[in-house]
């Protein structure tokens, strides 16, 4: 029998316009449908083109929209493979679905060297198989799904949470510490990018860097931090009305940490949310360093009745690196971080023995 490759379909929801050409080979017809989709007919011969009238392409097309209702919104192909003859106006058909089908197009035998070029074959499994000399179709649903990939992708991500610090492991509020933090507005920023790897199976290599803020804002607002040749400082000053005391900090940062994500495709390129909140159980461990590039003490007061704010930069003997353990964990669109820094913030001797700690969301 005559072998006939009929019909590759990308349908996209929005027609906009329909230019036919026929390319260099002349027996293949290539229908555009707006910028990004549309229709091959390939056949060995211009004779074969010519008996194209002979087949009924409305029942062809009716055909697989009944078939598309009746597959999960999941499935990336479907293939339906036919005689000839019985897509022929005056034959009724009947079409049987295979999800397994090589995506985006046909090729022949001659073109399966193009094919792979074009694509990863790892991609999408065993993509070929033999047939007979009966004529068939296949037909794509949707474009390659290039959120699979084994490789490395990136994202940009934004750390969002409180900060704190612990002292002998407890926070200093508890023994009634002039620097005692206030929870709410000690505010934890970090900004830049990761990059994901996948190693084996679940498991992924998470690692990149980012521009992180410590923003400790003293429980007692009339708090001034000073520096002194002794070491920094921390004083109530009882002639003022505090509105607001802290010390803040800015660092660069690397870390690299191993996660398991399971019951997840891989996030996409290019951020989507329906992919992103889809995303499966997650959790992760690693490690993190930084380098401090700036640091200052801001104080706002109530002086006789005058508002007035102090803001003063320096080192205030903070220590110039950080280092400490991060641990990840997510579910669908949610992940919720923690930061434990394990050396000291302040230099040895120059001020109180204190660990930051930052935790809260990713975004």
């Amino acid at each position: 029998m005559k072998r006939l490759g009929l019909i590759i379909l990308a349908i996209s929801s929005q027609v906009f316009s329909i230019n036919a050409h026929i390319p260099e080979k002349e027996d293949t017809v290539v229908i555009e449908f707006g910028e990004r989709s549309k229709m091959v007919i390939y056949a060995e011969t211009q004779e074969d083109l010519k008996d194209l009238g002979d087949y009924d392409i409305n029942a062809i097309i009716g055909e697989l929209n009944q078939n598309l209702d009746s597959v999960s919104t999941d499935t990336d192909e479907v293939s339906i493979v036919k005689e000839s003859d019985e897509y022929r106006k005056d034959t009724d058909t009947e079409v049987d679905v295979d999800q397994s089908s090589a995506p985006l197009s046909y090729y022949g035998d001659s073109e399966r060297d193009q094919y792979e070029s074009r694509y990863d074959r790892d991609d999408y499994g065993s993509q070929y198989q033999d047939y007979d000399d009966n004529d068939y179709v296949r037909v794509n649903r949707s474009r390659p799904n290039r959120g699979r990939s084994k490789g490395t992708y990136g994202t940009f991500e934004m750390e969002l949470g409180m900060n704190n610090w612990l002292e002998n492991g407890s926070f200093p509020d508890n023994n009634n510490a002039a620097y005692a933090v206030k929870p709410w507005g000690s505010w934890y920023v970090a900004i830049g990018g990761a990059y994901h790897t996948r190693i084996a199976g679940p498991l992924k290599l998470k690692w990149g860097g980012n521009m992180s803020w410590y923003n400790w804002k003293m429980e007692n607002t009339a708090v001034r931090i000073t520096k002194t040749d002794e070491g920094t400082t921390f004083v109530e000053d009882p002639t003022i009305n505090g509105k607001k005391s802290k010390l803040a900090a800015t660092y660069i940062n690397a870390s690299l940490m191993p996660m398991l994500e399971f019951n997840s495709s891989g996030r996409s390129r290019s951020w989507n949310w329906n992919r992103y909140r889809n995303r499966g159980f997650r959790i992760g461990a690693g490690m993190y360093a930084g380098y401090r590039i700036d640091s200052w003490t801001k104080i706002k007061y109530s002086d006789n009745g005058d508002n007035k704010k102090d803001k003063d930069k320096g080192n205030y003997y903070l220590n110039n690196f950080r280092y400490g353990v991060k641990a990840q964990v997510g579910f669908r669109g949610m992940d919720l971080f923690f930061n434990y820094d394990l050396n000291d913030v302040f230099a040895t001797g120059k001020g109180p023995e204190l660990q930051a700690i930052s935790f809260g969301f990713i975004l």
